[in-house]
């Protein structure tokens, strides 16, 4: 597939729907499970894998975007795919890429170069917010 140059504002909107979705779901989960100590464990224990994975099923919706409109500047995209490929490629610690200049402080999650990714539902909503967005901007 070519390198996708703008995405229908349409699909923008519908992917943040999806997602949004997902957060509803998985705060009626949270708000069921109060009150039962195992339960809010077991939920705690899963949060981390769920939300990671959330990232990817996020970024594989904009996946062939074109890197050159992506930018290098350590935005919400760069560090989406940084988060990502850390997940599927480097045991889900987050490692350096030379072509982005990411620095944690400036970043959506906060996360520092050689942390474990364990993303929780508000990390997650945060960073998938300021990503739509930035696809919105930069891909109009």
């Amino acid at each position: 597939m070519l390198a996708v140059t703008s995405y229908p504002e349409v699909y923008v909107q519908l992917t943040a729907a999806r997602i949004e979705e997902q957060l509803a779901a998985y705060a009626a989960l949270a708000d069921a499970a109060k009150g039962n100590a195992k339960v809010e464990a077991a939920l705690a224990a899963f949060a981390p894998g769920y939300f990671n994975t959330m990232l990817l099923a996020l970024d594989h919706h904009f996946m062939h975007r074109m890197r050159g409109a992506e930018g290098k500047d350590g935005n919400p995209l760069n560090e989406v795919r940084m988060l990502g490929d850390a997940i599927m490629e480097n045991g889900g610690v987050l490692k350096a890429n030379s072509t982005v200049r990411y620095d944690p402080a400036k970043s959506v999650t906060g996360i520092s170069l050689g942390q474990e990714i364990a993303l929780d539902a508000a990390t997650f909503e945060k960073l998938a917010a300021a990503y739509v967005a930035e696809i919105g901007k930069r891909f109009p």
